[in-house]
């Protein structure tokens, strides 16, 4: 019976052997099977973030064109603004550009002479200078509108009529 015992105890201890074994293949695949859901997830982010990027890059070339060429457009609208100022000066001092163009009467009185034309508001021509002083001083065209209480676009606007006048 001794050996039987010997065998006995040997069976015994392969059994919990193999029981320690199984477990531990077990533990190990219960691993695995939870980081394969997570890494599938990982890699379907990856690559909705790489789409996404690429559609980002798309719009903002598409947004990029759009704004040259509303920028080309305000370039020519303002050359045609300043063609038609140059116009307007030229054509005379006594006009307004608003006022309908009339026929002279004849008359035996003397003609007046033509009206000045109006002085330029003097608050607003304070205003317009605070803004080229800022510009001077190296100001932002966002900070220029906020101590002025213009518009990004106005100061934009000022400015370059501004380069254009000087």
């Amino acid at each position: 019976m001794e050996w039987g015992a010997i065998v006995l105890a040997v069976q015994i201890l392969l059994l919990v052997a193999g029981w320690v074994l199984f477990q531990q293949a077990k533990t190990e695949l219960t691993a695995r099977a939870a980081q394969v859901p997570v890494l599938t997830e990982i890699k379907a982010l990856q690559k909705s973030i790489a789409a996404l990027l690429e559609q980002l890059k798309l719009e903002s070339t598409q947004t990029s064109a759009q704004l040259e060429a509303r920028c080309l457009e305000a370039r020519e609208l303002l050359a045609a603004l300043d063609r038609r100022l140059q116009e307007i000066a030229a054509s005379g001092a006594g006009r307004s550009a608003c006022a309908p163009e009339t026929t002279a009467v004849v008359s035996s009185s003397p003609s007046p002479s033509p009206a000045p034309p109006p002085a330029a508001n003097p608050a607003l021509t304070a205003r317009y200078q605070e803004v080229y002083s800022l510009a001077d001083a190296g100001q932002d065209n966002a900070v220029i509108a906020q101590s002025t209480g213009f518009s990004v676009g106005e100061v934009e606007l000022i400015l370059g009529l501004r380069s254009r006048v000087s």
